[in-house]
């Protein structure tokens, strides 16, 4: 017969507390994963170092002096002082501020840039180019091509002087242009004209008609642009010819000459007020004094 043993000890409150029950996971880290991303880690690290020491390496390179330019030499310059030109090519070269590559490096420099900005900034000179004269030469040369005198543009009694382009790039002083020509009108009053173009985009026709009519024994003294479609043309023979933009130059010189060979106006030039010619064939004209009437030729 079993006995059954009770265990009559008084157990002390709180000497046995269940633990929690902790999941497992049942997943184990992997030595050769860890591995690998150590093995990234590094090369990651290695290869960022090597960059790091390269770009060090060609910024410092950039700034050695075997590759940095030395001088500056101006060729072409006649109205513009060469030292002007020389400091502001070196403004573009040396500006002052530290730059992971340096801008006077002879591989590096901004050619183009400072080309543009040459013509840019000198009104009067119409294009620029630098050149060096070998692959490692540390001197540069800036060639100019300055423009041409052409005619004047006239604000009241104040002139400036305009290339054949139109283009107004200086005060007229002493200076004599090519042709005696006055040009005025067109651009804003009060506001300095120098930079600017006259009759942007027309003065070549205006040109190639004044051409015209100063072949055919009409020289032209004035050109004033009177609004967006017509402008006056004042002759040395001391009247005016209201013209529209686009007339067609040779049809326009016959009408003249034939209104001037006219029984009504034949040994009348000097008596003429103006002759307008922007009607194609119906020319009109007015005499000195009287009334604006219609050519009968």
């Amino acid at each position: 017969m079993r006995s059954k043993i009770v265990d009559l000890r008084r157990k002390k409150a709180g000497s046995h507390v269940p633990l929690p029950l902790v999941p497992f996971s049942g997943k184990r880290r992997s030595p050769l994963r860890w591995r690998r991303r150590r093995t990234r880690a590094l090369i990651a690290l290695v290869a960022l170092t090597v960059l790091a020491a390269a770009g060090f390496g060609l910024s410092w390179l950039s700034y050695s002096p075997q590759f940095t330019i030395q001088s500056i030499a101006v060729t072409g310059a006649k109205a513009v002082p060469t030292n002007l030109i020389v400091r502001f090519v070196e403004t573009k070269l040396y500006s002052g501020a530290f730059t992971a590559l340096s801008r006077s490096n002879i591989f590096l420099y901004p050619r183009r840039a400072i080309e543009e900005e040459l013509a840019d900034f000198f009104p009067r000179i119409r294009t620029a180019a630098i050149t060096r004269e070998s692959l490692l030469a540390t001197a540069i040369t800036v060639m100019v091509a300055e423009r041409e005198p052409y005619a004047r543009w006239c604000e009241g009694q104040t002139c400036y002087l305009l290339d054949d382009e139109g283009f107004i790039f200086a005060s007229a002083t002493s200076t004599q242009p090519a042709t005696a020509q006055i040009y005025r009108g067109d651009l804003e009053a009060g506001v300095p004209p120098i930079g600017k173009t006259f009759l942007s985009g027309r003065f070549a026709g205006v040109e190639a008609l004044v051409q015209r009519l100063g072949q055919a024994g009409f020289e032209v003294r004035e050109v004033s642009a009177e609004s967006d479609k017509d402008f006056l043309l004042t002759l040395a023979k001391g009247y005016a010819l209201k013209v529209s933009y686009g007339s067609d130059s040779p049809g326009l010189v016959g009408n003249l000459e034939l209104v001037l060979s006219s029984p009504t106006l034949r040994g009348k030039e000097n008596e003429l007020e103006y002759v307008d010619l922007r009607f194609g064939n119906r020319v009109y004209y007015k005499l000195k004094g009287g009334e604006e009437q219609e050519s009968e030729e």
